[in-house]
């Protein structure tokens, strides 16, 4: 008995094993992928930061520019008027000159924040072509633990252990003349996995009950 409870305290001992080592395995490739990820875009996202409060910036420098140029025209018109009225042509062109800096300026912030809209969706394209590169090495990556696992699971264990049903069943002459009789029946093998409808049932009908 002694020897039983430390062979059954054994498999379980291997079983625990093998789902920590699964569990690990998944851990480490969703940390690769986030990594992977994360290091590729380690430029990208800083850059796009900055840009996003430059265009806030602006785009309150703009507002308050809005407010104020239809005054600041009048002024510079009245200044330049007042200056030409005194023989200054000079200085009442300087005056009109100013104003159309003004002017400028609210378009070079226009256009400036244009150029950033522009290089923020380059920035949200060039994070959306990481994303897609690294899927495709990482799914290799996924592929290649998976399906040893599956050869394990379904061809080393599950298939072994049903022929070793019939197997030990015929060494043992232990097949009877009627179903009942035999050393096991069908409901046996079945009981070896999950029952149907269980969530283990659910997700092998859902990954391969359908195919591509």
């Amino acid at each position: 008995m002694t020897e039983q409870l430390e062979q059954a305290t054994e498999i379980q001992a291997i079983a625990d094993e093998i789902s920590a080592m699964l569990k690990g395995a998944f851990d480490l490739l969703i940390e690769r992928r986030d990594s992977m990820y994360a290091d590729a875009i380690a430029t990208l996202t800083p850059e796009g930061d900055n840009l996003g409060k430059e265009y806030a910036a602006i785009g309150e420098a703009a507002r308050n520019l809005a407010e104020l140029l239809p005054a600041k025209a009048r002024v510079a018109q009245a200044e330049h008027d007042r200056l030409l009225l005194a023989g200054d042509r000079e200085g009442a062109a300087l005056k009109l000159a100013e104003q159309k800096e003004a002017d400028h300026a609210a378009e070079a912030m226009r256009a400036r924040q244009a150029a950033i809209t522009t290089r923020l969706e380059a920035i949200e394209e060039e994070k959306r072509a990481h994303a897609r590169r690294i899927f495709r090495a990482w799914h290799g990556e996924c592929k290649a633990l998976i399906r040893p696992i599956e050869h394990g699971l379904f061809v080393v264990i599950l298939d072994g252990l049903r022929n070793s049903f019939f197997d030990f069943q015929a060494r043992t002459d232990t097949v009877g003349a009627g179903v009942l009789n035999n050393l096991f029946n069908q409901d046996d093998i079945a009981d070896l996995t999950a029952p149907e409808r269980s969530e283990e049932w659910r997700l092998a009908v859902t990954w391969y009950g359908v195919r591509r």
